[in-house]
Parts: structure tokens; sequence; C-alpha cells
């Protein structure tokens, strides 16, 4: 991941950030500074660059790197996993950094007007609607989430209390849990010498 061509980030910059680089010795607290820095003004003139991809980037570009997604925009042509979570991930990147957050939020208070991720989603669902020669008429977003502070979930998974299915899966998906051992060990309980356990994945008729 890190060895990858210099872009919005180069090479150092992922290296120091995902922990496999540091810096000692007197001039480290500097480094770190101008690594902070450079990160950030990289990112931020990247940002600013998107409005040039999106205005000028020719579709056959644009094809090439995107690939096709059927009219219903139910299924898409790429089969680049790294590709596809990088999508996601700037998506989620952008939304938390706009505070989609307050969007999730069911109190009322929170709901009498349009937050600015809100704001910004219908902005963007606009321009692409432009651009594919539809008009927007309105964008309706329903979103519910609960509250399930991490802090909390190990706390109750340290005790030995009972998680739920929503605080298993928020452990699943953070970066402190090893999928691959929680999947062997869930293959160890609901297969026995490869057949399914008995009464494991039973099924009423």
């Amino acid at each position: 991941m890190a060895s990858r061509k210099n872009a919005m980030l180069t090479t150092e910059d992922r290296r120091w950030l995902t922990g496999e680089k540091t810096y000692d010795g007197e001039h480290a607290k500097q480094q770190r500074y101008q690594r902070r820095n450079d990160i950030r003004e990289r990112v931020y003139n990247s940002i600013l660059d998107f409005t040039i991809l999106f205005e000028h980037l020719e579709e056959a570009e644009r094809k090439k790197l995107f690939g096709e997604v059927t009219a219903n925009g139910r299924h898409w042509d790429v089969d680049d996993k790294p590709f596809i979570e990088g999508v996601s991930d700037a998506l989620a990147f952008l939304l938390y950094n706009v505070d989609a957050a307050a969007t999730m939020r069911t109190d009322d208070e929170a709901h009498e007007e349009a937050t600015v991720a809100e704001e910004l989603l219908i902005e963007a669902f606009y321009r692409a609607g432009m651009k594919a020669d539809l008009l927007v008429d309105q964008v309706d977003l329903d979103v519910e989430a609960i509250q399930l502070p991490f802090e909390d979930i190990l706390a109750d998974l340290e005790a030995g209390n009972e998680l739920s299915p929503a605080a298993l899966r928020v452990l699943l998906e953070s970066e402190q849990v090893d999928t691959a051992t929680i999947q062997e060990q869930l293959r160890s309980v609901v297969f026995d010498d490869g057949s399914p356990a008995e009464n494991s994945l039973s099924q009423e008729n």
C-alpha cells in the first residue's frame, strides 16, 4: 500500500500515517509538524482539483478509470477491490469531516434545518444530475442510526456483558479486530469436522 506512486499522499506520507515510519531525534518534532502541514496542503489542493476533474475530464478517460454502471445503478463492472474501497472511503472521509453525524442524530432539533453535510450532498446530486442531463427536483435523505460509543462496547465486552448484533458489527468493523481470526472461530463453532454442527444452522420448515 505504501509503495504506490506519489499521489495526494507521497510514499513517505503513507508510511508515516500507517506507522511504518517514525521520526526520532533532535528534529523529530519539526519533522512531524512539516509532514502534517505538507499532507494538509496536498489534501486541500487535491480537493480543489476535483472541480477541474468533474468539469473537464474527458468521458472516455472517466470510463477507463471508473468503468460502467448499469442504467439502474445496481451493478458496477469494476472488479478492483482496493479501488472500490477507496471510492467508498473517499465519500466517508468527506462526509465525516463535514460532520455527517449531525444528519444521523435522531433528535428533532438537529433536523430543523439542513446540516452542512445535507446541503453539500444535495448540491452534489444536483450537479451530478446536470452532468447527466437531469434536473434534480428534490433530494430526500433518510438515514437511521443509533448511538454506540465504542468505549462502552469495549467495557461491556471486557465485563462479559451480552453484546447486541449492532455492537458486534461495530467491533467487527473496527481496526482492533482481526476478522480472519473471528471467521475461523465462527467456523469452528458452526461446523464440526467439516459438517454443520447439530442445530447450529437449523431452519424451521
